[in-house]
């Protein structure tokens, strides 16, 4: 499960990334677009910038759907950072794993969070 998991938590922390940049494209591209000596290449970038957002958008929503279906909950989106619920000794816990991280390693209790980290 973990490589499924590493996978789709790349994807969402490189499209998480390229989110605030498409959107600042499309921001510029419309301002541009609405000046009077607008031409056809600002409205063909418009669009072009509006697409290439929506696409960004719907790739993100669809690996976040990856991870709903395994049973992994995002906690981060810029660091990859996911929980899943697990049992420890008996007890509902939370295994917290981070992109870049090797293996599963650290767990918390439900509510604590990453600074309630302990290593298993």
């Amino acid at each position: 499960m973990l490589p499924k998991v590493r996978r789709l938590a790349g994807q969402i922390v490189e499209l998480s990334a390229q989110l605030d940049e498409l959107t600042d494209r499309v921001r510029i591209a419309q301002y541009r677009m609405g000046r009077p000596a607008a031409s056809t290449s600002d409205r063909d970038r418009f669009e072009e910038s509006t697409a290439a957002l929506r696409g960004a958008e719907d790739d993100l929503v669809a690996a976040l759907a990856g991870l709903e279906e395994l049973g992994v909950q995002l906690k981060d989106p810029r660091t990859g950072l996911v929980d899943f619920l697990s049992y420890r000794n008996g007890e509902l816990v939370e295994l917290c794993w981070q992109l870049g991280e090797d293996r599963v390693a650290h767990w918390h209790r439900i509510g604590e969070g990453f600074p309630g980290r302990k290593p298993l």
